[in-house]
Formats: C-alpha cells, structure tokens, sequence
C-alpha cells in the first residue's frame, strides 16, 4: 500500500504541488527580507558613533494655578540613543539666578524627539531663560 492509499483510507487528502505562483511569492519575500537584513548591516557599520547631541527648544509657555509651565521639545540629532536625560531651566536677572527647575527624560532615542515641561512660580516673561541639557546615561 502506497503512502497516497494510506492516507486516503486515514481520511487525508495528498498534498498538492506547489505551484509557480507560490514560488515567485515566496522569491519576492526572501529577497525583501534580506535587502532589509542588508540594508540594517550597512546602516549599523556606516554610521558613525558619537554621543547624543540634545537640542532644547521651548515650543509654549503658560500660566498654570502654580504659576507657570515652560513647555519645551528636545530633539536628539546625536548618533546614540541617551537615557535619564536630565534638562534644567534656569530663570536669571542682570547675571543673578532667580529660579531653577529640572526634569528627566527617560528615553531619547536618537534622530528623534520628546516633549516635557518645567514648572517656575516666577514669570519665565520677565526673565531671561535658559534650558540646558545637563547629562545622560547609556541605555
């Protein structure tokens, strides 16, 4: 008894061939596949090594019931990803320090950007402000 009898008394039915169309298919996804695996290799060793590079702009700033929010966007243009990213805001007047405030970003990957805000009770309006980045960790 053949395997094709066997499995017609056990209730299976022979598999089919494969077809051309599914060839073609699964040529086209095999090559897809490894033009990305390529593309990731080529990415990983072209691109150059460097610490993160924080870029702080403030995008808003608004009066709170606690006094007033300093919204701000930090743009990672660096070629690392940072962690704990630790941003400052100072508020000074003719040289003096009036106010600080801090914060930390958990996660800046590079080549992209994250949003946070600083609270001050002294109007950022009325003085000069200034965010700094002051440090990170590696991931």
């Amino acid at each position: 008894m053949t395997s094709a009898d066997r499995a017609e008394r056990d209730g299976h039915e022979t598999p089919e061939t494969t077809s051309a169309l599914e060839w073609v298919v699964a040529g086209i996804g095999a090559l897809l596949v490894m033009f990305a695996v390529g593309y990731m290799v080529h990415f990983a060793m072209t691109r150059p090594e460097g610490p993160p590079a924080v870029v702080l702009e403030v995008t808003a700033v608004s009066r709170t019931s606690a006094g007033y929010l300093v919204r701000f966007k930090a743009t990672n243009t660096g070629h690392s990803t940072g962690a704990g990213i630790v941003v400052t805001g100072e508020l000074s007047r003719d040289g003096e320090a009036v106010e600080e405030s801090e914060m930390t970003l958990d996660y800046l990957p590079q080549d992209s950007e994250r949003q946070g805000g600083l609270f001050f009770t002294e109007d950022p309006a009325a003085h000069e402000l200034v965010l700094r980045a002051q440090g990170y960790a590696e991931p």
